[in-house]
C-alpha cells in the first residue's frame, strides 16, 4: 500500500461534491443535483459521517458511516457506504478506511462495526473477512418503490 494516502474527514460542501464520482460508482441511482444537500442533511439529522481518501483534490475512496444503537448489536458504527474508484483498487485504501472506522469505534468504546454487502459481491466479502468481519446475518429488503 502507498502510505502517502491519508484519511480525511469530509465536512464541507466542496469535499462532499468531490465524493460524487466514488458515490455514483457504488450508488448509480443517485442524482448529482441533490447529492450535496442529501449528504448534508444526513450529516445533520442522522449522524452520517464520511471518511475519505484523497489524491490531490479528488476523493478516490470513502466510507460513509453513522453511530447508532441497535437492540441486536448494541452501540455500533454502521458502515452504509464503502467504495474505491476502480483505478485505485488493490492499493489497500478500503482496508485503510475500515481500520479508521474500527479505530473510531474502539476509541469511543462502541460494541461493534457493522455493514452489509451485496449477496453476490464476493470481492467485498473477502475484503471484509480479511479485515476481521464475520458473516453474522442475512439482510433482506422489501422495496416499496423503485430506487
Amino acid at each position: 500500500m502507498d502510505n502517502t494516502y491519508q484519511v480525511k474527514i469530509i465536512r464541507t460542501d466542496l469535499e462532499i461534491q468531490q465524493c460524487w464520482d466514488v458515490a455514483f460508482l457504488l450508488r448509480p441511482h443517485l442524482n448529482k443535483n441533490n447529492w450535496s444537500s442529501m449528504i448534508s442533511e444526513m450529516m445533520q439529522n442522522e449522524k452520517y459521517s464520511i471518511a475519505g481518501i484523497m489524491d490531490q483534490d479528488k476523493v478516490v475512496a470513502f466510507a460513509g458511516y453513522r453511530v447508532m444503537t441497535s437492540l441486536h448489536s448494541g452501540n455500533i458504527i454502521y458502515i452504509d457506504d464503502l467504495c474505491t474508484l476502480e483505478s485505485y483498487r488493490g492499493k489497500g485504501l478500503a482496508s485503510q478506511l475500515l481500520a479508521h472506522v474500527k479505530a473510531i469505534a474502539t476509541s469511543t468504546h462502541l460494541d461493534a462495526v457493522v455493514l452489509d454487502t451485496g449477496f453476490d459481491n464476493n470481492t467485498a466479502q473477502k475484503l471484509y473477512l480479511k479485515n476481521g468481519f464475520q458473516l453474522s446475518a442475512v439482510h433482506l429488503s422489501c422495496y416499496l418503490r423503485q430506487l
